[in-house]
């Protein structure tokens, strides 16, 4: 079943769905030029898929021969209002960055216009009730403009640890896009990505609604519950995620160790950790293609682990994904 949508007045309105299917494809590169995709959009589990897609225009699923993954193509609108993204979604495999950076490379091979990847979905955050500006909450958004760090790829010498070499920045193109959202933000107090996640308009995505306030809870390292500093001075608005710009851990670990995480935060100064985002950027660097990570933040890498938040982080990171390429210039073929 695939969703068409359109904006409306600002806000993204469902319009109806329809079965829509390009036949299988034995090779992308003389497709109608209206479907050729330039981003490729990748995520780990079916709840960050169905978030992306319920933000897409114009989806039709495709299928590529001798590629094991099921695509969706669709379109996003662009900073030109007169031109749109011509986007493809995957969902990967697995979780872990292996499945990360072989889903990508599947992706770029079977779609050779592609120029750019975004990784979608959810994350661990790092709360941070002392220093109050830097506190992430969950429903939050994390945008990794400052890169992606490989914490477990590192080299020990004399009892040091130290990272090993890094793959590429995170897309140049998308990180100014970012900037513009966070000035936007900053004097004109417009944040598009809120007036998309308002389910008033799209009950189909009643499931994906945020959690309540009171099942945002925050242990330390011992267990006991802590008190999430004032809204007002963590700059969190009630009922809306804030966005976060800094870098973001990955590694093949599902963290649940508040210490851990903490000293891992301390050194490398990450705001969320996952374990999709290195596979990402290494793979399409080596395949040369710009890579770009959102997150929405579902949980604190605790023992406190429940489902509660999922849905409504997925959702937040897939709005915001929407917005940042409102910002971009269409990349021409």
């Amino acid at each position: 079943m695939s969703t068409i949508g359109q904006i409306q007045g600002g806000r993204f309105a469902h319009s109806g769905s329809v079965r829509s299917r390009i036949p299988e494809q034995s090779h992308t590169s003389g497709m109608d030029p209206q479907w050729q995709p330039t981003v490729g959009l990748l995520t780990a589990t079916p709840e960050e898929f169905a978030a992306m897609r319920a933000f897409l225009d114009s989806v039709v699923e495709l299928r590529v021969a001798e590629d094991p993954a099921t695509y969706v193509l669709g379109a996003l609108p662009s900073w030109d209002c007169g031109r749109r993204h011509n986007v493809v979604l995957t969902l990967l495999g697995s979780t872990a960055n292996s499945a990360a950076a072989n889903g990508c490379a599947n992706l770029a091979r079977s779609f050779p216009t592609v120029e750019l990847t975004i990784m979608v979905g959810i994350a661990a955050g790092i709360p941070n009730p002392v220093r109050h500006e830097q506190h992430v909450r969950r429903g939050d958004i994390v945008v990794a403009t400052r890169g992606v760090v490989d914490y477990d790829h590192v080299r020990v010498v004399g009892g040091d640890t130290e990272l090993r070499r890094a793959f590429s920045l995170p897309s140049p193109r998308l990180v100014r896009c970012a900037d513009m959202l966070q000035a936007d933000e900053l004097v004109g107090d417009r944040r598009p990505w809120e007036n998309l996640l308002d389910l008033s308009v799209r009950p189909e995505l009643a499931k994906y609604s945020r959690p309540p306030t009171r099942s945002d809870i925050l242990l330390d390292s011992s267990g006991a519950r802590l008190r999430h500093p004032s809204r007002s001075r963590s700059g969190h608005r009630e009922g809306f995620p804030k966005v976060h710009y800094g870098s973001i851990g990955s590694a093949d670990r599902s963290l649940r160790d508040v210490a851990v995480r903490d000293e891992l935060a301390k050194r490398y100064g990450f705001l969320a950790v996952e374990m999709e985002g290195s596979g990402i950027g290494s793979s399409s660097t080596l395949n040369g293609l710009e890579w770009f990570v959102v997150r929405g933040i579902s949980d604190y890498g605790d023992t406190h682990r429940d489902h509660a938040w999922r849905r409504y982080a997925a959702l937040a990171a897939a709005a915001y994904v929407r917005s940042l390429l409102g910002k971009c210039t269409p990349i021409r073929l």
